[in-house]
């Protein structure tokens, strides 16, 4: 497993907008916490900010210029300074971010076990064993490494987004491809939850690499 895969990802992100204090690094995309947005702006100013819709408040704790309130990246981040240091970018959230799959309103995350912390809302917890060998950064954030993402989206997620999100992983791989299902059907037998693995495999051998492929899914 020691294969890192990286694939051309199209332009399906918008560029970031830089609006309010860029003070906190590549990574976090314009996502402040609020403690730390309240010693920058002063907490009078932020609580009227909040009120006024020029600030928004994505998750618990973490604040964004209202500019960035629908940015991937920004929420992304948000959503990583929301779950802790250990947390990574994964599943449907995971598979955008390699550019194969839809951008989704929701962000999904996984902790450790031992993270106290609970889907709310638009951030969706999941909880498992992390290694950082199936982290990969992206964009300046942690993302969990493709072959796992698409694991987990073809045991969990619709079954038609799923296999779509497969095949435009296997089209863009080129030579690549069949050691790339290899992978994802490695991922599958060590998933320790094995629910949905049945219907993964079977979506793992439907898949068939498509000749090109243009854009995201909608």
């Amino acid at each position: 497993m020691g294969m890192r895969t990286y694939i051309d990802r199209p332009q399906f992100l918008p560029a970031p907008d830089n609006s309010g204090p860029d003070t906190s690094g590549p990574s976090r995309h314009g996502a402040l916490p609020r403690d730390e947005a309240e010693r920058l702006l002063g907490p009078d100013e932020l609580a009227e900010a909040l009120a006024a819709g020029a600030w928004v408040e994505p998750f618990a704790g973490v604040v964004l210029p209202a500019a960035l309130g629908d940015d991937p990246r920004a929420r992304a981040a948000a959503a990583l300074l929301r779950a802790g240091d250990q947390a990574v970018l994964s599943g449907p959230t995971a598979v955008a971010m390699h550019g194969c799959g839809p951008v989704e309103h929701a962000v999904h995350v996984t902790v450790p076990y031992d993270r106290d912390m609970r889907s709310r809302d638009e951030l969706v917890v999941h909880h498992a064993w992390l290694r950082e060998t199936d982290v990969i950064e992206l964009d300046g954030l942690r993302v969990q490494a493709l072959d796992v993402a698409l694991a987990d989206v073809l045991c969990t997620g619709p079954q038609r987004r799923a296999l779509d999100c497969l095949e435009r992983a296997l089209s863009r791989l080129g030579s690549s491809a069949e050691h790339f299902r290899a992978l994802v059907g490695e991922r599958l037998t060590r998933r320790r939850d094995r629910r949905g693995t049945r219907k993964a495999y079977a979506l793992l051998e439907l898949a068939w690499v498509r000749p090109s492929v243009a854009g995201v899914m909608r």
